[in-house]
């Protein structure tokens, strides 16, 4: 670590360790989105809600499986299951129309992705399956072309398994299916799952120092007040967040250029923190253009504000460039600030709240 003009950095690497960092903030971050992303799309809580119509699962007539692109010997199969039901495994049609949620259920049963859907079916779910309320509503023309996609790759699966599905291997479908479509939208995600690793890490922060009030929701002006039973389901949720109310009448918001902001008790931005999780070093100055062009605007309003830098992979040259630049004020790592034990980590959160106090 070094110190010049009052900025906190590392030494900039070489190509070889800019690669090896690139591994580790590009893995690091990955672990995190995976986590993230399957509470988001409540994989896990979609045995639970067919279980809970097996109880009507008598009220579902079959007599038409076979349109509904169910293969016979997958049909006869599951029918004379001793623990499975049809409704487990098969898609019918007027159950999506009643619970359009389910969706992802069946589509993950058939190992498809939301993009394979949309390609083979001409129809996009990802709005469909969000809607936890079944306020969107499918015509039948829909439901019927995709509770044919659905069963046909479901009996090949079936079929495929020489008739020897059991639950537990519809359970592991489901995470397959969903962590082949987490993985498929990690690409362009790194940036944005940066962002929120460090938004959920300064929270933690004001809750540590016991000046967490409140949780600021982006839609309406309704607070949540700091519950602790409820804040790891708040902080898997950040994006529902548009920031926090600390106790010493300061807040912290999300947005974008800049992705934090610092207010005081009057409501003035006083620091401003803007976070590149980029992992190639060819983009190195891209990211800091587009740091560097956040930080000025807010500098057009506020020439005293606090500017922080938090990077990944920078070159020699970007490096000399922050180290520079008046208007940056101090940059950190982005691979030490994710170490919760590294000195570097400690000095950010130091240089974060020595603005709000």
């Amino acid at each position: 670590m070094c110190l010049y003009l009052g900025k906190v950095s590392t030494v900039p690497l070489d190509e070889t360790n800019l690669l090896t960092e690139a591994h580790r903030i590009n893995y690091r971050l990955r672990s995190t989105f995976f986590y993230r992303k399957l509470k988001e799309y409540k994989t896990l809580s979609l045995p639970n809600k067919i279980n809970a119509l097996l109880p009507v699962n008598h009220l579902y007539s079959w007599k038409n499986w076979a349109e509904w692109g169910i293969g016979e010997e997958a049909f006869t199969y599951i029918n004379e299951h001793p623990n499975l039901h049809l409704i487990q495994v098969f898609c019918h049609p007027r159950l999506i129309r009643e619970h359009s949620s389910l969706l992802a259920y069946y589509r993950n049963i058939a190992a498809l992705s939301q993009k394979a859907v949309k390609y083979l079916a001409a129809i996009d779910v990802k709005r469909i399956e969000l809607d936890q309320e079944n306020k969107y509503s499918l015509g039948e023309d829909k439901v019927l072309a995709l509770s044919r996609l659905f069963n046909e790759h479901i009996s090949l699966i079936i079929d495929s398994s020489i008739e020897s599905l059991t639950e537990e291997e519809l359970y592991g479908l489901l995470l397959a299916s969903t962590g082949t479509q987490i993985d498929g939208s990690w690409r362009n995600a790194i940036g944005e799952e940066a962002e929120k690793v460090v938004q959920r890490l300064l929270i933690k922060e004001v809750k540590e120092r016991n000046l967490l009030a409140a949780f600021i929701p982006r839609q309406g002006t309704r607070v949540e007040v700091y519950n602790p039973a409820r804040l790891e389901e708040q902080l898997g949720n950040i994006e529902d967040y548009r920031g926090v109310m600390l106790a010493n009448q300061t807040s912290i918001l999300f947005s974008s250029e800049p992705d934090i902001s610092l207010l005081n008790n009057q409501g003035t931005t006083v620091g401003v923190i803007e976070i590149k999780g980029g992992t190639d070093p060819a983009g190195a100055l891209e990211r800091y253009g587009a740091a560097k062009k956040s930080f000025e605007e807010v500098f057009r309003r506020n020439a005293k504000v606090k500017s922080i830098l938090i990077a990944s992979c920078i070159t020699t040259e970007v490096h000399t460039r922050i180290q520079n630049d008046p208007i940056i004020s101090t940059y950190f790592n982005l691979t030490e600030v994710l170490s919760e034990d590294s000195i570097l980590y400690d000095q950010f959160i130091q240089e974060v709240f020595s603005i709000l106090y």
